[in-house]
């Protein structure tokens, strides 16, 4: 496997970089949920983010979205595309096989102890390929619960993103960040029912999500990019500079 090569300074160099990037591709980037998870959490608990993925775009949204918040964070890849865009290890990206069950476990073993007894963060898009967002039912891979298995204990939350285009040729990005829970391993631990449970944690989050840009119900979700939308002085959305 890839191991992370993570790198404060680059970390900082990128940000700016892909700020710049999605205010030249998109019309905005607006998050529900980002109080909680900017809130402080308990020293020694990880928190473990699993997100839907239907997009390219993804990782780079799941990174500005953590960057806002100043977490340090972490993200398992497919192995291929990681050798492909291998400065992402210094952003704390890390590889994952999952054709290979022995590769698999190396970076479930890699992922639990780089976490264990922290506050740091790990992304994960459990679905293993890119998927269209409405794609019912959702099929998650267990390596999530499986890392927390190791780590004994972690705080959880689902995260859906989803792009839409409105009333702008560039299209418009949202996250919506599910409920956090925390998940203590003992006897009982069963990976695949705690996997059935992110499946449907995960699906009410992506239907909460597309039911608010539907409705246009965007009170909750804050502005983490200040791009062009703004100008057309649109209320109900609080903005959040980074």
């Amino acid at each position: 496997m890839i191991t992370a090569q993570k790198s404060a300074w680059f970390e900082r160099l990128f940000a700016l970089y892909n700020r710049h990037l999605i205010w030249r591709k998109f019309t905005g980037l607006r998050v529900a949920g980002l109080k909680d998870l900017c809130a402080a959490r308990a020293e020694n608990i990880p928190l473990v983010l699993y997100a839907n993925h239907s997009s390219w775009w993804d990782g780079l949204m799941a990174f500005q979205v953590g960057h806002s918040c100043r977490l340090e964070q972490y993200m398992m890849m497919e192995e291929q595309q990681l050798r492909t865009h291998t400065l992402f290890r210094k952003l704390g990206a890390f590889s994952v096989t999952r054709e290979n069950a022995r590769e698999a476990l190396r970076s479930v073993n890699y992922a639990s102890a780089s976490l264990r007894g922290t506050t740091r963060v790990l992304w994960i898009f459990p679905q293993g390929m890119t998927q269209a967002n409405d794609i019912r039912p959702l099929t998650l891979y267990t390596g999530a619960a499986r890392i927390i298995e190791r780590m004994g204990v972690a705080d959880t939350a689902p995260v859906a993103l989803r792009y839409e285009f409105q009333d702008d040729f560039r299209p418009e990005a949202f996250v919506r960040l599910g409920r956090f829970e925390r998940i203590t391993v003992d006897e009982n631990f069963d990976a695949k029912h705690l996997t059935h449970r992110f499946t449907e944690a995960l699906t009410g989050t992506l239907d909460r999500l597309r039911a608010d840009v539907l409705t246009n119900n965007l009170e909750e979700y804050c502005e983490i990019v200040a791009v062009r939308r703004r100008r057309r002085q649109r209320t109900g959305t609080l903005r959040v500079e980074d």
